[in-house]
């Protein structure tokens, strides 16, 4: 179970979803939230480097910081008035990303739990960034929270009751299983293994149908692999569903899947990779969590290991590469 809970937070609101689902986790588990805010620095770039110039830059960061501090603490009051959690916060200037990695490390942190703002634009870039540089940088879990887009209920669901956590026969995939299984004891969810098969003969290529007989092994020992991985999970009293779908783009068909169950989360391993070979091996986990509408569970395993072969014999692979 969760210990130490990071939640980082900016003071635009947009916070505001993750504090809730890391307080509803907190109470479960009797863990503590670390709230932590980080004014990046540059924020006063350009400033006059003459002596005046320097003193008012000087009151700016003072006044920036009591600012900071002020709403921490009466965001950490407004979280005790609500709930039993421990809550401590935390003021740091600096890189965010670089930052708040490191407080990560230094305070044994074991789940980061971060908002989503939906932005676009620049803003979407500077704040995804954030998130991206967490996942590439630190083995801790991440769960980014997407709220639902109503402005008539923004709030996030009660629970992560559906988990979808997409498989490709792969020691990397697998190794999200264990926090899957924390996170979905916790909120007494229902796990979803899926395993996605992409088209590999020009047959396939030009029909994609599950119903034909050339998919029929593949489809078999993409059920075979699932129904191991869902009867281990059973013996630790989970409850799991299985399911094999059929698409020539692994995240438009785990993001369409995820849709079609309704389902509250989606739970996936990354290599982490960044620079040019992201650009050639692309990210799956990035991309489901740009497209999905739900929130995600991401995690760079400790010891990143190569994708292993699926199941199927005959050299065609579920070929879920995430990234």
């Amino acid at each position: 179970m969760y210990k130490v809970i990071m939640v980082p937070t900016d003071g635009s609101g947009f916070d505001r979803e993750a504090i809730r689902v890391a307080l509803r986790i907190a109470e479960r588990c009797d863990a503590k939230i670390q709230l932590v805010r980080v004014l990046g620095t540059g924020s006063f770039f350009g400033m006059a480097t003459a002596a005046d110039g320097l003193a008012v830059a000087a009151e700016l960061v003072v006044s920036e910081r009591d600012r900071a501090l002020s709403e921490l603490y009466a965001l950490a009051a407004e979280c005790r008035a609500t709930s039993k959690a421990i809550i401590t916060i935390d003021l740091h200037t600096g890189p965010v990303a670089e930052v708040l990695e490191g407080y990560a490390r230094r305070h044994d942190v074991d789940l980061i739990v971060i908002s989503t703002h939906g932005r676009s634009g620049i803003a979407r870039f500077t704040l995804g960034s954030v998130t991206d540089s967490l996942i590439r940088h630190t083995t801790i879990p991440i769960l980014v929270v997407k709220p639902p887009t109503s402005y008539l209920n923004p709030q996030i669901n009660e629970a992560f009751k559906r988990i979808v956590v997409p498989l490709d026969g792969s020691t990397l995939a697998e190794q999200i299983l264990p926090r899957v299984m924390a996170l979905a004891s916790i909120e007494e969810a229902e796990i979803t293994l899926l395993n996605v098969l992409i088209p590999q003969s020009h047959t396939q290529k030009e029909i994609v149908d599950p119903s034909l007989p050339w998919w029929d092994k593949d489809i078999a020992a993409a059920r075979s692999y699932l129904f191991g991985i869902a009867s281990k999970l059973r013996r630790n009293g989970m409850a799991v569903t299985t399911d094999v779908v059929i698409g020539e783009n692994i995240a438009s068909a785990i993001g369409d899947f995820a849709g079609r169950q309704r389902a509250d989360l989606i739970a996936i391993a990354t290599h982490g990779r960044g620079g040019f070979a992201r650009m050639l091996r692309g990210s799956v986990a990035t991309a489901v969590m740009h497209s999905a509408s739900m929130s995600m569970l991401v995690l760079k395993p400790d010891s990143v290991v190569e994708m292993q072969e699926s199941p199927a014999k005959d050299g065609v692979r579920a070929d879920l590469i995430p990234a």
